[in-house]
This record gives structure tokens, C-alpha cells and sequence, in this order.
């Protein structure tokens, strides 16, 4: 029986596990589960901002028997730590590439970098990075216009997809309009289980959003985060089975 581990660490940053692997997604802070060295580390930073990239992941080098390192293309300009590593690998927005056992591909951020589709072990997962519909009060009417639009092309390319992991950006700071990335991707994309981030460990905008929700959406799919460290296990018992 498959079993998937998901830790929230921080922020945007998760640890996927799965039976083969595990998958770091937009790690820059916090505390790291203990890692199994027999298994193979895939370390994802979809850009240089300080809240997704930290020079720290590359003391991850040894902690498995491989470690790659998929990192969007403007680390390659922002950084130069990465240069002392081995297995590491550098994506533009709209590319794929088979890496071992998992195809990854680039959406284009509307911010910084890029998103990630990963599919390994036929599981399909998403890491939004900072790809969102950003919204903010008190900008230009054209500018939030010109992100609502580039949002959604970009979720065109997610259309055809069936997503088992999505990690979607929840923002508090947009105010009103802190919902509106989120409620497209669901009601236009969705994914079996939705994991909030990016919310600046505002963990009450998770709770009050998943106990809204839950009552238009299939019920369980928004995973209430309410710290760090805290995890979710997914056992592949039926394509809904969900505990934690």
C-alpha cells in the first residue's frame, strides 16, 4: 500500500514523501523531518526571492544517497552558491525535463520564476511558487487587470491535468481580494487535496477559508494548515483516501 507524507514547514515550503523519494518544495526556513538516506532528495526553488531560495538547501548534499536540485533559471543570476554542488539543474518558464523516475515542468510565475508539475510514482503534484493572481488594493486598475490575465493563461496549460497535490497561494495581505488565485485554480484546475501557503503563518485565513469552502467543493479537498512541522498522510486505499 502507497503511502504519502506531506510536512508544512514554512511559508511556501513543503516536504513531499513518497515511497521512492522525497520532493522539497520552497524551502528557506524551519525544521526539516529526518530523511531517510536511501531514498533520493529532489530540492525545487521555483525563484531567488528570500522567502522561497536559501542558500541552506545545499547542506542537503549529502543527507540522502542523491540529491538534485531543480532550480528556476533566475537563481542561476541571483546565486552563485549553487556552483559547488553537483546534480543541479536550472528551468526557464514552459520547459520539461524527464529527471530519474519524475517529469518536471515549468508554468511562467506572474511574479518571479517559475511553477512546478511534477509526476513520479503517478503521483501529479503542483507547487505554485509565486504563480497568482496578485490583486493588490490600491494599485491600477490596468495593472491587476494585466495579472488576472496572465493568471489565467497560465492555468490554461494545468487544464488538462489531474493534479493529486496542489500547493496554492492564500495571501492575507491582498485583503478582498485574497481569494481570488485560489477559487479560480479550484473551480478551473483542481486537485484531489489543496494545500494552502504563502498566508505569513496567518493560520486563521486557512481555517475560515476551508470552513467556507467545504461547503461549495468536495468536502476534505482544502487541508486545514494550522502550523509548523505538521503533517498529512495520504494512504492509497481507494483515489480518495485522505487521513491525517
Amino acid at each position: 500500500m502507497d503511502k504519502v507524507t506531506v510536512t508544512y514547514i514554512k511559508h511556501s515550503g513543503f516536504l513531499v514523501e513518497t515511497k521512492e523519494s522525497y520532493l522539497l518544495f520552497d524551502y528557506w526556513e524551519g525544521k526539516l523531518p529526518e530523511l531517510q538516506y536511501d531514498k533520493e532528495l529532489y530540492i525545487f526553488s521555483s525563484h531567488a526571492h528570500h522567502d522561497h531560495y536559501t542558500k541552506d538547501i545545499f547542506k542537503l548534499e549529502n543527507k540522502c544517497k542523491k540529491v538534485v536540485y531543480v532550480l528556476s533559471s533566475d537563481i542561476k543570476r541571483a546565486s552563485s552558491f549553487w556552483k559547488k554542488a553537483e546534480n543541479v539543474l536550472f528551468m526557464k518558464p514552459h520547459e520539461e525535463k524527464v529527471i530519474d523516475a519524475c517529469t518536471v515542468s515549468t508554468l511562467k510565475s506572474t511574479d518571479e520564476g517559475v511553477a512546478f508539475l511534477v509526476k513520479t510514482e503517478g503521483k501529479t503534484i503542483y507547487h505554485a511558487g509565486d504563480l497568482h493572481w496578485w490583486d493588490w488594493p490600491g494599485e491600477p486598475e490596468e495593472d491587476n487587470k494585466m495579472m488576472e490575465r496572465q493568471y489565467k493563461e497560465e492555468l490554461e496549460f494545468l487544464k488538462k491535468e489531474s493534479i493529486d497535490y496542489a500547493f496554492v497561494v492564500l495571501d492575507p495581505r491582498q485583503e478582498e481580494s485574497e481569494t481570488l488565485g485560489i477559487d479560480y485554480f479550484i473551480k478551473n484546475v483542481g486537485a484531489r487535496f489543496i494545500f494552502p501557503m504563502h498566508c505569513w503563518e496567518q493560520y486563521d485565513i486557512i481555517e475560515r477559508y476551508k470552513r467556507n469552502n467545504d461547503r461549495k467543493f468536495l468536502t476534505g479537498q482544502i487541508m486545514d494548515i494550522t502550523g509548523q512541522e505538521q503533517q498529512f498522510i495520504s494512504v492509497e486505499k481507494t483515489p480518495t483516501s485522505f487521513k491525517w
